[in-house]
């Protein structure tokens, strides 16, 4: 019923309490909908202490809402968001998926920053949402990085970040083939030599500015963007499908980006055996975005960097040298993304 609405769409399902809190802390969804069952006798869960002032609505749906009345959201008007069934038998089922989709779309709508609101019910702490649709941040949208390498990838990466300064908000993701546990260990020594915070990516892990982020290795990971909060990108991760030698996939990570952030997508592909990433460059280049490629005199393995100049999927092709340069300049002209483009070409 959810995922049929334009404007809405279900970013995980829980089966258990635990699983419930789980998701709910990673995936900071906008809207809960839940059976008292799920959450702690029937009470809402206190989100608050994580959350803070970010705490999600909850909506709850029971067959005897009656016996939960004291702890059932209330919106502004004291109201219970959801009105109590007596069965939730097939005859009922449509008037069930009309109440319910009316409370949500105007839960949901603007969706920007949650407010506090105190209900009649003493104990329980619930929020509601403020009616933003039109309201423009002031806050810069995020760029988004998107390097890719092999063999000899590493290497290239500690000297593309060790003197890497960006002064526009900017997250670099990174899909390097390598093993599982490989992964961690190049976040732990990259982090080291640079100023930025470097992790091993997260399922549910929100993009934040001055971070990079390692694809893990034996998964592919790629971005999610919020069908009601266009900026606020997320990261999800998958078993990965390509042979070990070729993940984690570039090609899945780059066009997760292209799709999700468009022309705020710089995409670099570096040193490296075979193909991977050649596809992904070329999304990113559809969507408005800039790739450049490593030069073969400063990869170690000009293979991956190869195949996209070859398929003409790049702007432009630099010395790894210049690569942080481009980076801090994409960043901060990202505006004149199509000048960019044209000046590499050349």
């Amino acid at each position: 019923m959810i995922n049929a609405e334009p404007h809405l769409e279900v970013v995980d399902t829980a089966q258990t309490k635990d699983e419930l809190l789980s998701k709910a802390f990673d995936l900071q969804p906008d809207v809960i909908v839940a059976t008292p069952g799920l959450t702690v006798s029937g009470k809402l869960p206190l989100f608050t202490p994580v959350y803070g002032q970010q705490s999600s609505l909850l909506v709850m749906i029971s067959q005897k809402m009656e016996s939960f009345q004291e702890s059932i959201l209330l919106d502004a008007d004291g109201a219970s968001l959801l009105q109590s069934t007596s069965s939730l038998t097939s005859g009922k089922l449509l008037g069930v998926k009309y109440e319910l989709m009316n409370k949500l779309r105007a839960l949901v709508k603007g969706c920007t920053q949650p407010v506090s609101f105190k209900p009649k019910h003493q104990g329980v702490e619930v929020f509601r949402l403020n009616d933003a649709v039109d309201s423009v941040s002031d806050t810069k949208p995020l760029c988004v990085v998107v390097l890719g390498a092999s063999t000899g990838g590493s290497t290239a990466l500690e000297y593309v970040l060790r003197d890497l300064v960006v002064q526009q908000p900017t997250v670099i993701l990174v899909a390097i083939h390598m093993p599982e546990k490989f992964t961690k260990r190049l976040a732990k020594r990259l982090q080291k030599l640079t100023k930025w915070q470097v992790e091993e990516g997260r399922k549910g892990m929100q993009l934040e500015a001055n971070t990079v982020i390692i694809a893990p290795g034996g998964q592919d990971m790629f971005i999610r963007r919020n069908a009601l909060k266009p900026e606020l990108l997320t990261l999800d991760l998958v078993p990965a499908t390509s042979p070990v030698l070729e993940s984690p996939s570039v090609d899945t990570l780059m066009q997760s980006a292209a799709y999700c952030a468009g022309d705020r997508v710089l995409g670099i592909i570096m040193t490296g055996m075979g193909q991977d990433g050649t596809k992904g460059a070329q999304e990113i280049r559809n969507m408005g975005g800039v790739i450049i490629a490593q030069n073969a005199e400063t990869s170690s393995i000009f293979g991956m960097a190869k195949s996209a100049i070859e398929n003409g999927v790049v702007n432009g092709v630099v010395a790894l040298g210049q690569i942080h340069s481009m980076i801090s300049r994409f960043a901060a002209e990202r505006h004149l993304s199509h000048a960019l483009q044209s000046e590499l070409s050349r």
